[in-house]
């Protein structure tokens, strides 16, 4: 790898905790919190995208136009890229992935796909309702009321899915 790509990087990394810092700092004054930062470089500019969430409530697009609204003249003074950027406000949506036991627990009774480390039966992923949290596990119920104890240490990732 040439040392010019691994500075590109670095530089990256520090820019993109730079907006953290001060993305966490205004979001707490809107009672919000930073679910997560994705820069990406494109030929004529860099695109910003701040993912926004409430603990006691879904993000709306209230939330994401008051909270670009709020950082977007700090960006405008950093002038961090030299010139142009897109910056995008979003939420984590209604299928957003969950991560780890806290959001296990906040998500209580809702629907989800889990997918495995290593196959539960014969099945690498699963659609289920969270139903309780234990030590290290999830007790999960699908749909047709089929009982699943997951270790939380064998799913790979997980997202809510929507039930209509």
């Amino acid at each position: 790898m040439p040392p010019s790509f691994i500075l590109r990087s670095d530089l990256m990394d520090t820019i993109k905790e730079k907006i953290f810092k001060k993305a966490e700092e205004f979001a707490k004054e809107m009672n919000l919190e930073i679910f997560d930062i994705k820069i990406n470089k494109t030929k004529r500019k860099n695109r910003v995208e701040i993912i926004i969430d409430k603990l006691e409530k879904y993000v709306g697009i209230e939330d994401c136009r008051k909270f670009s609204v709020k950082i977007e003249p700090w960006f405008d003074e950093e002038d961090l890229f030299n010139g142009s950027y897109d910056l995008i406000v979003s939420s984590p949506g209604l299928d957003r992935p969950l991560r780890g036991i806290n959001d296990y627990k906040r998500f209580k009774g809702k629907l989800a796909k889990f997918y495995f480390i290593e196959k539960v039966g014969n099945k690498t992923s699963l659609i289920a309702f969270i139903e309780d949290i234990l030590d290290d596990e999830l007790l999960l119920k699908t749909k047709n009321n089929k009982k699943y104890n997951i270790k939380i240490k064998n799913i790979k990732n997980s997202n809510l899915e929507i039930d209509f």
